[in-house]
């Protein structure tokens, strides 16, 4: 295992300004009740697959055919929280998503797999989506831009960046971000 993960801890990670102040302008997400902190089927979760550090839940209003939500047991506030220490702990909810797609008999070109960058969440915990493809409708699709970027750069300017993306900038020591990185 690359990331120390423990159900019963909850570890949080500031929130930058801008996502502070124009997102979630109350008290930090350490102060405020997180549903995904509290996944179970009692309290309605649809959870397909689990282990100690991880949760994967179907999503309560999928984007596509077959759309899961993978979480670490641990909180953390969101992909732009992660540094280069936690590339492990993408590879891991990667295989985790290709492993449910593929039983799922979802041909690996129609799997993608990423998050969406704050201000753009709903949940401020870490959650991959792994997506079956195609989406139901353009507006969902809208929802889920894949950019890619110019020269050293690995995404172009996007609210959502696919996991492969995410752990190469993460290589890079650079930080997720709406603009390219």
């Amino acid at each position: 295992m690359c990331f120390p993960l423990c159900c019963s801890k909850r570890e949080t990670r500031p929130v930058d300004k801008l996502e502070q102040e124009s997102f979630f302008p109350a008290l930090p997400c350490s102060h405020r009740a997180c549903i995904f902190c509290d996944v179970s089927k009692e309290n309605g979760f649809n959870i397909v697959w689990e282990n100690e550090n991880y949760t994967v839940f179907t999503d309560i209003n999928p984007s596509s055919q077959h759309h899961l939500q993978i979480i670490p047991k641990t909180h953390i506030e969101s992909v732009k929280s992660l540094d280069v220490s936690n590339v492990c702990m993408v590879r891991e909810m990667l295989e985790i998503g290709h492993n449910i797609l593929d039983s799922l008999d979802v041909p690996p070109h129609l799997q993608r797999l990423g998050f969406h960058i704050p201000p753009y969440i709903s949940v401020t915990h870490l959650h991959m989506h792994a997506q079956a493809l195609p989406y139901r409708s353009l507006m969902r699709r809208l929802k889920y831009p894949v950019v890619y970027g110019r020269n050293d750069q690995d995404k172009g300017f996007s609210w959502f960046i696919e996991a492969e993306q995410a752990i190469r900038v993460l290589e890079k020591g650079s930080q997720i971000r709406l603009l390219p990185c």
